[in-house]
């Protein structure tokens, strides 16, 4: 979510959004409800995380990065896959990878097959770190979604799903 992405921290009131559905026939005022309650909620999550990310000198990108390696069979990546595979820019991955590498969580090194390939691994001192932090994100994780069932943890996929695969909606000329 960018930084200048401003929600209300109030919805609007029934009144208010029946209003608008006189005004313009389009409005649907649960619809825009809903939405406004989910770009809330995800908001309140990205600023919380953003502020346990920054207990451990992280930003998002930066863990983003550090638990793809973690994750990944073998435990490297290379630099373009990785962008890829994040969904940034090369240029914004390298920036990334070199506040990682003078932290020494991460290690490049050359390719053995293609010079023009960089390989990305995360150091011993990086799986310290990330030993060290995870443990207490999961917890957290597991804390915020304590007060839903596994039953309702599924169905809330499931309608998030519906609501990415309705996403080409919002991309309309």
């Amino acid at each position: 979510m960018s930084a200048d992405w401003i929600i209300p921290r109030e919805i609007p009131s029934d009144r208010t959004l029946r209003e608008l559905s006189q005004q313009y026939r389009e409005a649907d005022p649960s619809a825009i409800e809903t939405l406004l309650t989910l770009l809330r909620t995800a908001g309140e999550v990205h600023t919380a995380m953003d502020q346990r990310f920054a207990r451990h000198d992280l930003s998002h990108g930066r863990f983003v990065v550090l638990i793809m390696l973690h994750t990944t069979p073998g435990g490297e990546m290379c630099c373009s896959d990785l962008a890829e595979s994040v969904g940034v820019s090369r240029a914004t991955m390298t920036g990334l990878l070199d506040g990682l590498e003078r932290d020494d969580l991460i290690r490049r090194v050359d390719h053995p097959d293609d010079r023009r390939r960089i390989t990305i691994s995360l150091t011993a001192g990086g799986r310290r770190f990330l030993d060290g932090m995870l443990p207490d994100h999961f917890q957290a994780i597991a804390d915020l979604m304590t007060n839903l069932s596994e039953v309702d943890r599924k169905k809330l996929r499931e309608l998030l799903g519906k609501i990415r695969s309705s996403m080409p909606a919002l991309l309309k000329p």
